[in-house]
């Protein structure tokens, strides 16, 4: 049960990619906490497995499997896993991702552009490809992607992260137009600048971009993991039953300015 009394998710299979640390981590013990079971899938093992204890320790349902969300192979035995595990697969939140940072286009080394493309892009359409057709089996789902204000205005120097994060908001589009009709629901939640994981850690170190960043957004503060979470569960739930193919921004109006 939630702080707020709720457990929308009781009964619920939920996977979440990149759940060993950060936003993918609050996220799947937020799922855990309002009743799902959670498979936390990441490409460190030990940290999906601190994740499944932070989840198990409360009395909520987790198993983690390892995952490499850049092969097809990895992916597709992720939603093996799933179903072997808890039977079915209702909810899925592709978050994992990879980038370098401050990088320009011609500073980007050919091996980068392609991991992050691998990993932040390709990772979301595996997942959707051998995720979706679980969901249809068992009557229909939802799938949150991560995708990033990035996608939506430019940050200087964030070249193919911006390209995949933009891939990630036309691809969810793509995804709710085609299966709507096999009863699955799909969007994706634009964080802005997020405090409190490996990816934004850099950032934080850069007093200087952290000041420019924090000049544009309204409310003040950097967002937290949990801020994001709340978002991804609200989309996910029956509370959103009439919402797909938005991306939801959660930026403390970032974009606004």
């Amino acid at each position: 049960m939630s702080a707020y009394g709720r457990a929308r998710f009781t009964g619920r299979t939920v996977v979440v990619t990149g759940a060993g640390s950060g936003i993918g981590r609050e996220t799947a013990v937020s799922f855990a906490t309002e009743g799902a079971e959670v498979v936390v899938a990441d490409i460190d093992e030990a940290a999906a497995a601190a994740t499944v204890e932070q989840i198990t320790a409360t009395g909520g349902r987790a198993a983690a499997v390892r995952t490499d969300v850049s092969d097809p192979a990895s992916v597709e035995a992720l939603m093996d896993r799933t179903v072997e595990l808890f039977g079915k697969l209702d909810v899925l939140h592709n978050n994992a991702f990879w980038a370098p940072l401050y990088r320009p286009v011609v500073d980007t080394t050919v091996d980068e552009w392609d991991r992050t493309i691998g990993v932040t892009l390709t990772g979301v359409f595996l997942g959707c490809k051998f995720g979706i057709p679980r969901m249809v089996a068992g009557g229909g789902g939802v799938i949150v992607n991560t995708a990033s204000v990035a996608a939506l205005t430019v940050n200087p120097k964030y070249a193919a992260y911006m390209a995949a994060k933009g891939g990630v908001v036309a691809l969810t589009k793509s995804i709710a137009y085609d299966y709507g009709p096999q009863h699955i629901r799909c969007n994706a939640v634009a964080p802005g600048l997020v405090q409190g994981t490996g990816a934004t850690r850099p950032v934080f170190e850069n007093p200087e971009r952290v000041e420019w960043l924090m000049r544009k957004i309204a409310l003040g503060r950097p967002g937290q993991p949990s801020d994001i979470a709340k978002a991804v569960l609200f989309l996910t739930s029956d509370d959103a039953d009439y919402i797909t193919g938005d991306t939801m921004v959660v930026d403390g109006g970032r974009l606004i300015g």
